[in-house]
């Protein structure tokens, strides 16, 4: 890669904001940036180009990274005559981090070729806390060789840990499945927890227990203390939650597998997103189970909790930040985690 490389980020949200910071702080890069957002446009770093359209921004860039919520808005931004494709000069990269439909990426990028332009897919899974410490794991989809050479764009941009998952399409794929997977886990643990509730246990040495049981999970480890706090993970809404959800339905559906688990969770999510709104953290479904047995899970103390990841062994671990003492001294380490 040439020096002084130019980076466009198209989107400005809970994750495009981080991913520009991260480019930003890295000190590697010139950076663009576009939203249709002015606010969200004029309270970024006085040093970062801000373009006055897609076609602007990426007349100006070597790669375009897109963080955009859902399938229809990536295709607005990147087909038609003001769109990335068109106005990107050959050999131009477009990186992807939205989570979306593996069949419009693959068309996408198919489009992308008879432009000139590499496309990559950089799904992102962890949570937005870790994104905004450029610790967030990247499931990541292309060519093998464009992305040896943009890998550590991807790094600078998400976190370290790069996992190329296949050919285009694998990244969006596979990001699916890990929603589907920590979803249908967030509504396990609500109920367990409301079980732990209503059979008159200590909550948090009932979570402290789970943690190191067979039963323990990354939804487990986040969503509990969410649930404490009543915060409900505000930074990603039900709103797309749901729509991720009915990308997994899609996936399934499209590779004629049944996913009867999946429909039940799909239901209760959905259920909750009528029930609190399309705004509300996608977290949120305990509340269900509160409102309907009138019992409330929150403890005290856990205002301030937040977490960060590491992969060790290959494994993501969530290390708990600022919880309160546990009853069991190996978690009050300097971490609290």
């Amino acid at each position: 890669m040439k020096e002084a490389l130019t980076i466009g980020v198209i989107g400005l949200g809970n994750a495009g904001t981080p991913i520009l910071y991260n480019l930003y702080k890295s000190n590697n890069y010139k950076l663009v940036a576009f939203d249709i957002d002015t606010k969200k446009l004029n309270s970024i770093p006085q040093k970062v180009v801000k373009a006055s359209s897609i076609k602007n921004l990426t007349k100006q860039c070597n790669a375009v990274i897109t963080c955009l919520p859902k399938p229809e808005h990536i295709l607005e931004a990147v087909d038609g005559e003001n769109g990335l494709l068109q106005n990107a000069s050959v050999g131009t990269v477009w990186i992807d981090t939205s989570t979306t439909n593996f069949k419009q990426t693959q068309k996408l990028a198919n489009k992308a070729k008879t432009y000139g332009v590499l496309m990559l897919e950089a799904t992102l899974t962890g949570g937005v806390h870790a994104l905004q410490n450029n610790n967030m794991v990247c499931l990541a989809g292309g060519d093998k060789e464009t992305f040896k050479i943009w890998k550590k764009v991807l790094q600078d941009a998400i976190g370290e840990v790069v996992v190329l998952c296949g050919d285009i399409g694998a990244g969006a794929i596979t990001k699916v499945v890990s929603n589907m997977l920590a979803f249908t886990n967030m509504v396990a643990a609500s109920e367990c927890m409301m079980v732990a509730k209503k059979a008159g246990l200590d909550l948090e040495n009932f979570f402290d227990a789970i943690r190191v049981s067979a039963g323990n999970s990354f939804a487990w480890e986040t969503v509990v203390p969410h649930i404490f706090n009543q915060k409900y993970e505000a930074g990603f809404t039900m709103d797309l939650a749901c729509k991720d959800m009915n990308l997994s339905y899609l996936l399934g559906r499209d590779l004629k597998v049944p996913l009867d688990l999946h429909m039940e969770v799909k239901k209760k999510m959905d259920k909750a997103r009528t029930q609190y709104g399309d705004k509300e953290g996608c977290y949120v479904y305990p509340r269900t189970l509160e409102d309907e047995l009138d019992e409330s899970l929150s403890m005290k103390g856990w205002d301030n909790w937040g977490y960060d990841i590491k992969v060790v062994d290959g494994s993501i671990v969530v290390k708990h930040k600022n919880r309160p003492l546990s009853k069991h001294p190996q978690y009050n380490s300097k971490n609290n985690g």
